[in-house]
């Protein structure tokens, strides 16, 4: 594969492909958890400036938005990982 050099460069994967792209190894589950740990501790950890609400807002919502985003990978993880098991279990 040619490395993106673009935000917008999208590569078309087999089922093959994406399934094995999508699970984690170990090392990288609780890398991304503690992320995850990381990001909800700044999260809680915001104080509201009332001379400054828009940058209270944003900053929480970039947060929120990160924690989402790395819970997504998780759980596309465990789901193709149960996925790949419930197919072997089955054939």
């Amino acid at each position: 594969m040619i490395p993106a050099n673009s935000s917008f460069t999208s590569w078309f994967l087999t089922e093959q492909e994406e399934d094995q792209g999508s699970i984690l190894s170990s090392s990288q589950k609780a890398l991304i958890q503690n992320q995850i740990c990381a990001a909800a501790e700044e999260k809680i950890s915001l104080t509201f400036d009332p001379t400054n609400p828009q940058k209270f807002l944003q900053s929480e919502a970039e947060l929120q938005g990160r924690i989402l985003a790395l819970r997504f990978l998780l759980s596309n993880s465990e789901e193709t990982e149960a996925k790949l098991n419930q197919s072997h279990l089955t054939l």
